[in-house]
């Protein structure tokens, strides 16, 4: 039994197998809370990613997500590519050559959770200098890793994989930031008052705050980039993001 003989992992409906994510950069603070995994898979059977977005300004609040099944053995065959690949193992040396930084660059972070076992591989400025001798085998390596994973039906197996939904998650990540409406040019930005019986106080929230779907889904759907919420005497910025598996409660 090949199945066997294989990495096992935790098939809960929280626990993540598989995330790959970039990090830092030259990002707003409120932009770095709401960003997502660019993949993410869940033991229980599920692949998250980002859904389709316009160029259009102001764009929805919630960016969208996009959720598909994925079979047993479908995880297996990612597993399988993630060994093959040599990234169920303590992650090797990825920094770039000669001690090269690159300004404002993410970081691209791999994580693998299998075996009980947790490999976190994560890249600085990852692709920058594949085929012209300035990178390295491991970050080649993981570099292409990360571009095979794109196509996610590819790795699984078409019948493996089924087709994506917009996810419709059962809580949200919120973070809240004093604004002045008077600071933004056109369009400007337009304030609706914070509603009562959401579970979350603003001005409570500047770091992080969880809420029910039933408590702020209706609010922030409504939402667009450039709405702005008061609470009291105060105007509020939101930043909002629906929770996935291994999203930990503020």
């Amino acid at each position: 039994d090949e199945a066997a003989t294989e990495p096992s992992y935790a098939d809960g409906p929280n626990d993540v197998v598989l995330s790959i994510r970039y990090e830092g950069g030259f990002v707003p603070m409120g932009f770095a809370f709401v960003n997502t995994p660019t993949l993410l898979m869940s033991g229980d059977g599920r692949v998250f990613e980002p859904g389709m977005q316009t160029l259009e300004f102001p764009g929805p609040l919630l960016s969208p997500v996009m959720v598909r099944p994925i079979s047993a053995a479908g995880i297996r065959k990612v597993i399988r590519l993630a060994g093959d690949a040599g990234l169920l193992a303590a992650p090797p040396d990825y920094s770039l050559p000669g001690g090269m930084m690159v300004a404002d660059a993410p970081t691209t972070v791999v994580t693998i959770t299998v075996g009980g076992q947790t490999y976190r591989h994560a890249a600085e400025a990852l692709g920058l200098g594949i085929g012209d001798g300035t990178s390295t085998p491991a970050r080649d390596n993981l570099a292409a890793f990360v571009e095979v994973m794109t196509d996610i039906t590819a790795v699984a197996g078409t019948g493996e994989v089924g087709e994506p939904i917009p996810f419709d998650p059962d809580r949200y990540r919120l973070q809240a930031m004093e604004a002045n409406p008077a600071d933004w040019g056109e369009p400007a930005p337009t304030v609706v008052d914070w509603p009562a019986g959401t579970g979350v106080v603003l001005a409570e929230a500047a770091t992080c705050a969880t809420a029910t779907a039933e408590g702020v889904g209706q609010v922030l759907t409504a939402a667009d980039q450039l709405t702005f919420f008061r609470e009291g005497d105060v105007v509020y910025q939101v930043f909002a993001a629906g929770m996935l598996p291994g999203d930990a409660e503020c």
